[in-house]
Parts: structure tokens; sequence; C-alpha cells
């Protein structure tokens, strides 16, 4: 047998090889056609999904529609919440429909769907707005006017949408098993004659001829797996055996260019694993399904695990502790607007205080990359706000004891139990009364004004509900409004959304508002504690009928040591109420002011933030 030594004289026991791929491609290409016949069921099965979801939510508006009907005709608040509880039923299958789009018309139908309906929600939150004031006739008309005309219109859209899948599913099943059997067919033919006449060809030079190209194929798949520094055996000097040669020039220097890269990837790895352990505060870093991606050491002696024994375990396999999860859970899911907080569990049978800190880490496609949560040990000074509040207890009992006694003691005298005075005498006593009740009042207020200091670092920020702490705001005043003739009410509705507040210091806000308004409201007077929802925010103010503050105080009230003199009326305060008050508001990131006119009263009010709500 003659030896062909160059690829030109090898290229007719090629073309062996190329009948054998028509053959294969002629045989390939009829099967994945057959499957075309078969995929047209996957086919119809996308378009009865959306039907599925236009029937489904076609029961769900109408669900919906019968509920506000009886709503409208029992008054059942209880239907309110069935409504509401079907909005995600709605949307759920809506987004079925929108991730199945799969004919023309069918992402504008689906998008006026989502339009339509937002418009019958939004016409039932006006109309649960409208009904507590307005007549039974009222509510009908308004239902017949704004709420059914949406149910009509998304009933409308929803039947388009199971139209126009309905027709799609027909016709391209039709057409697809039509076109796919014609196919099948010319195929079937065209690679029966390339058979024929390749096997004419290639019983020449095959074996030998394809040998180099076979194990150059193995080779590339070997690659192409990972084998990186895998090598072509090179068997003739031809063109194929140059092309070997080159191939294993291009896997050397691939090799060496991965060696050198993952090198510098691992040093790189390795360098910042060491910076995150190196931090002596507990750290864990998890991933976007709360699995555990590095804990450092000092967290490993905390919990009392290996890091190499809990690597992809879920946080609460390892950790187990409920409240650092839902505290984690809640900053990742954008439900509280604070990301710190004061958590405490035992370390070593030794109760702990960590202020927890949770940062997540988004990549470029803003999805999750890393939550990293950091636990800052607080313990001491957990410890040193305890001899803090100890120290103040006592400075408190010390001064307070000794100006009572001045005062029970000017009193005495200025009643004449131990004597009698003259008039210069009790002139003297007045002023010595008056500037003792002023001392206590700074003495009272600069202990405030230190314990909220020490505790200013620490917000155990939580969801409250805002009426019942004016309720027990009222319950702690309305003993002493009521003995001066002053009313004092809570208008806020039990209704309204939480906020997310510290309630100790919210509170102490809350009552210094309500302290100040009953000092300076004359008997017979009113006031009133309300809130208002204002976009994210809560406003909450206090209100009273009393004698009024200049428009030129209105601002510098919330300084410290201010006292603001009008119509001969001294305002008997240190001046430091109000601002503590401006520092705790302000650290729950709202705002505070003052509305007053003189002899006519003041309203105060400050913002809070809302629950976040899903």
């Amino acid at each position: 047998m003659v030896s062909i030594k160059t690829l030109k004289g090898k290229i007719v026991t090629i073309n062996v090889f190329l009948v054998l791929v028509i053959v294969m491609i002629g045989l390939l290409s009829s099967f994945n056609i057959y499957r075309v016949g078969g995929k047209i069921d996957g086919l119809i099965t996308n378009n009865y999904k959306s039907i599925d979801a236009s029937t489904k939510m076609t029961e769900v508006i109408e669900n919906q529609d019968k509920t506000i009907l009886r709503y409208i005709a029992f008054e059942n608040k209880s239907t309110i919440d069935i409504i509401y509880n079907n909005n995600e039923e709605f949307y759920k299958w809506l987004n079925v429909a929108k991730t199945n789009i799969t004919e023309i018309g069918e992402a504008s139908n689906t998008n006026k769907i989502s339009g339509d309906y937002l418009l019958f929600v939004k016409s039932f939150s006006r109309f649960h707005e409208y009904q507590s004031s307005h007549t039974s006739e009222q509510n009908i008309e308004f239902y017949n006017s704004q709420i059914y005309p949406n149910v009509v219109k998304v009933k409308v859209d929803l039947g388009i949408l199971a139209k126009l899948n309905e027709k799609a599913m027909i016709k391209g099943r039709d057409n697809a098993k039509s076109n796919a059997l014609s196919s099948m067919y010319f195929i079937l033919l065209i690679s029966s004659i390339a058979a024929i006449l390749g096997l004419i060809v290639s019983l020449i030079y095959t074996n030998k001829s394809l040998k180099p190209i076979y194990l150059l194929t193995e080779t590339i798949k070997s690659v192409k797996q990972g084998e990186i520094n895998k090598q072509a055996p090179i068997i003739n000097e031809d063109e194929i055996g140059m092309l070997a040669m080159e191939f294993n020039n291009m896997t050397n220097r691939l090799y060496e260019f991965e060696q050198s890269t993952t090198g510098k990837l691992l040093s790189e790895r390795n360098k910042s694993i060491a910076i995150v352990k190196s931090i002596t505060d507990p750290l864990i870093v998890l991933d976007a399904s709360y699995k555990i991606q590095l804990l450092n050491e000092s967290c490993e002696n905390i919990f009392g695990v290996l890091e190499q024994n809990v690597i992809n375990s879920h946080f609460l396999e390892t950790i187990r502790n409920m409240e650092l999860y839902d505290y984690i859970f809640c900053v990742v899911d954008n439900k509280i607007p604070i990301t710190e907080k004061i958590i405490s569990f035992k370390v070593n049978d030794r109760t702990c205080f960590f202020n927890v800190m949770v940062t997540v880490v988004y990549d470029k496609e803003n999805k999750i990359n890393a939550i990293v949560v950091l636990l800052k040990n607080i313990t001491e000074y957990k410890e040193l706000e305890k001899v803090r509040t100890d120290f103040i207890a006592t400075i408190s009992h010390e001064f307070k004891t000794p100006l009572t006694s001045i005062m029970m003691g000017v009193g005495l005298i200025l009643e004449k139990n131990v004597g009698v005075i003259n008039k210069k005498q009790e002139e003297l006593l007045d002023t010595i009364k008056e500037e003792t009740e002023k001392l206590t009042d700074l003495v009272s207020d600069l202990l405030k004004l230190s314990k909220i200091q020490s505790d200013q670092a620490v917000y155990n920020i939580k969801a409250y509900s805002i009426a019942e702490i004016a309720g027990d705001c009222v319950k702690n005043y309305e003993v002493q409004a009521k003995n001066i003739g002053i009313s004092l009410y809570n208008s806020i509705e039990a209704d309204l959304p939480n906020v997310i507040v510290d309630k100790e210091k919210i509170t102490w806000v809350l009552n210094n508002l309500v302290s100040n308004a009953i000092k300076y409201t004359n008997s017979g007077g009113k006031i009133i504690i309300g809130a208002v929802i204002a976009g994210e925010k809560m406003k909450v103010f206090v209100k009273d009928n009393g004698t009024g503050i200049p428009r030129e105080y209105h601002e510098r009230i919330f300084d410290k040591f201010v006292k603001i003199s009008a119509y001969d009326t001294e305002f008997l305060s240190s001046g430091i109420g109000l601002s503590i008050a401006k520092g705790i508001v302000e650290a729950h990131d709202g705002i505070i002011y003052c509305e007053s006119e003189v002899n006519k009263g003041s309203t105060f009010t400050f913002t809070l933030p809302l629950e976040k709500r899903n």
C-alpha cells in the first residue's frame, strides 16, 4: 500500500470521514427534527400554563369581587384580610404568566392585566377609607362606579390572554408537526445517498489516516475537561502532525498561564481570609441562602464550633440563636432601617452583650453576594453603664434629699408654723423657694441628660404600636391633668402601622412633651396626643391650647439651657428636656419641631420610622 505523506494526498481518504459525518449529521438531524414534534407538547404545555394562570387569576378576582360585596352587605372587617391575602395569590399567577411569554402581544397583555389589577387594588383601598364615613347607598354607588369597572377590565384582559394562548397552541402544534415530518423525510433521503457514496471511498486508508485526527480530538476533549497539560501524540510529519505540535505548544502555554493565574488568585484569597480572620471581634460571612462561608477564630470560641465542620451549613444548624437569625433576616429583607442591635447570650456561663452589625454585599446585578455579620463585644460597656446608673442614682439621692429638706423648711417658715416673719423675710424666703425649685428641676434634668447620654449608643430597636405607647403616657399623666382641670386625650388609632423605635426612649420623649403641655396649659384646657402617616414616616404630635411660645423661639427651644419669657410670664424650665428629646428623635432618623402661637397653644411634632411591610 502506497504511503501518502501529504495532506493533499490524504484528502481522498478523509472523504470517508466526511461521509460518515454526513451520515451522522443526517441521523442526528432526523432524530432532532423528530424531537421537534415531541417538543410541541412542551410548547403546548407553556400555553396551557398561561391559560391555567389566566383561569386562576380569574378565580381570584371573582372571589375578591364577591368578598367586597359581602363586606358592603355585612360590614365584616375580617373579609378585608381575605381580600388582601388574595392579592398575593393573584400576583403569584400573574408572575407565572409574565415569566411564560411565548406569543406576540402576550407581554403587553400581561402588563395591561397588571396595570388594571393595580387600579382595582387602589380603588378598593380608597373604598376601605371611604366606606366608614358614608352610607350603604353611597358605598354601593362607589363600588359600581369605581371598583366593578376595574374588575370587568381585569376579567376581559384575562380572557384575551387565554384566547391568545389557545389559538397559538393549536396553530403552533399543527405547523410544527407538519414541518418536522417534511424535514425528517428529506434528511433521511439525503443521508441515504451520502452514505452510499461515502461507503465507496471509505474502504481506502481509513484507519491509518483517521488515527492522528482521532487522537488529536481525544486530546482536545481531555483539555476541555480540565487536563490542560495533556499532550497530543505526533504520529506523522504531515500537516496534521504540525497541527498537533502547535496544539501541544498552545496547551503548554495555557498550563503555564493557569498556574501563574491560579497562584495569584489563591494568594489574594488567602490574604483576604487572613485579614478577616485577624479581626478580633466575632465575624460570620453567609451566602444568600444563609449558609456559613467563613468564621473567624473569635466566632469559633464564642459558639464552640470549628469552621471546617460548619462550612456550607445553614446558620441555624450551627449558631442556633433565633433572635440573632431573625435580626439578620430582617436586615437582609429590608424590614428595619437600622443595621445595629444589642443582643445578649451566654458565653462560658457568662452573659455577654454584643452590638450586632449586619452588612449586605451586592454584586453588579444587585443580587446578594454575601452577608457579613460582625458582633462587637460591648459587655464591658454595659457593665460600665450599670456603674454609671448606680452612680446617677446615688447622686440623685444625695442632691434631691437636701433640696427637699430646704423646700420643706422654707415652706414651714412661710406657713408661719415656726414663728412670725416680717414682710422682708417673707420676700427673701419666696426667692429662696423659687430658686430651690429651679435648682431641683435643673438637677432632675441634668440627671436625665446624663442617663440618656450614657445610653445613647445602646438603642433597643423593635416594632411597637405608637397607640400603646401614647396610651401608657396618658395613664401616667391623666390624674395630674385632671387635678388641675385639664383634659388629656389619646386620639391615635390602634390600627396604625407599627413604628421601629427604642420604646423606653420614645416613651420618655412623649412623657416630656405631655409634661410640658400640662405645665403651660391653664385649667379648663385640653391636650391631645395624635399621629398620622406621612410617606415612610409617622408624625406624632402633642397639641395643647395653653400659653403658647413666641415665634422667635420655635427653633431655639430645642437648644440646651434656653429659657423663654413672654408677656411677663417665665417658662420655668432648665431648658434641657427638649434638647434631650431632639437627640433621641434624631437618633431614630427623625425630626422634631414646634408650631405655636402665643395665648392660643402649641403643637410639638416628631417623626419616627415605620415598620416595613411586604
